[in-house]
């Protein structure tokens, strides 16, 4: 276990801390290295990553398959908490987010890399990207109900750059298409910045949001579904669906990350309680330092 911690956790948390120090000392705008990551790096990874992928068909529809029964039994699970808890509907929409959106990017992929090199991170890019898709659909529609514009649910998937890298990245892959070097080594350039681009913007955000006062109980009981329910659900719909190997362990590991910080991105948009969705990401984030190095130990 002490492995796990110092090989995989330990140099994800170093980074974030060296951001968020930094941040301490001359504050840092996160605001615009997250742009540059959000349609510069991460549409880059995307691409590559899925361009040459050898993944078969089949193995890459049970791992999306295994992401969708991960979220839709997380967001059952939530609405039976907030309708026996009393929720109203700002908070029931907060306590949904904060159990359905799991952090597969800024945390996510660094850690399935550590963890299982670079055949994990192949996978660990078809969970992101179909994350990032239910990110823009389904958690846009789950934070809506809080009573901001529910219209805007059929707009958000178009504003997501990696949407449209995975679609031709897949192409490129589908037909076999021999990218020019003037092409491809910029991709390359900027696909390898991700990872480490990633983990600085994570480290400079949580650096703003470290209140983890107030509303304890359901805090508390958010961080549960997250982080512990959620890998449960991946480790029984991975063996329906007959995932074994590196492909259920990267399933299983990314359903236990933390909840992501795009889910304080749609509170703040619809008025769904930003400041508990906040909450359940610092928290949730400092937890799993503990329990994703019991989980990849269990796993691996």
């Amino acid at each position: 276990m002490l492995g796990v911690f110092f090989d995989v956790i330990l140099p994800v948390v170093l980074v974030a801390a060296l951001a968020a120090a930094l941040d301490r000392f001359r504050r840092v705008p996160a605001a615009p290295i997250a742009t540059v990551v959000f349609f510069l790096f991460t549409p880059a990874l995307v691409f590559n990553s899925l361009s040459r992928t050898d993944l078969p068909a089949d193995l890459s529809l049970r791992i999306v398959a295994a992401a969708l029964v991960v979220f839709a039994v997380g967001y059952a699970v939530a609405s039976v908490w907030s309708t026996l808890a009393r929720h109203d509907a700002p908070l029931r929409a907060a306590f949904a987010l904060a159990v359905t959106s799991q952090n597969a990017g800024n945390m996510g992929l660094p850690v399935t890399q550590l963890a299982f090199g670079d055949a994990g991170l192949e996978m660990a890019v078809v969970l992101f990207v179909t994350v990032a898709t239910l990110g823009a659909t389904a958690s846009v529609v789950v934070a809506s109900l809080a009573g901001g514009a529910a219209r805007q649910a059929l707009r958000a998937p178009f504003g997501y750059p990696a949407l449209y890298a995975a679609v031709a990245g897949l192409a490129v892959n589908r037909w076999d298409v021999d990218l020019p070097t003037t092409i491809e080594a910029p991709i390359e350039s900027l696909a390898a910045a991700a990872v480490p681009a990633m983990l600085v913007v994570l480290g400079l955000q949580l650096s703003r949001g470290l209140d983890v006062r107030g509303e304890v109980v359901d805090t508390v009981m958010a961080n549960a579904l997250r982080l512990l329910l959620a890998p449960a659900v991946a480790v029984a719909a991975t063996f329906a669906l007959g995932l074994e190997g590196v492909p259920q362990r990267v399933v299983i590991v990314l359903a236990g990350m933390p909840t992501a910080v795009f889910a304080t991105i749609l509170a703040t948009e619809f008025g769904a309680q930003p400041r508990f969705v906040t909450r359940a990401v610092v928290t949730s984030t400092l937890a799993s330092v503990l329990t994703l190095t019991v989980l990849i130990t269990l796993v691996r």
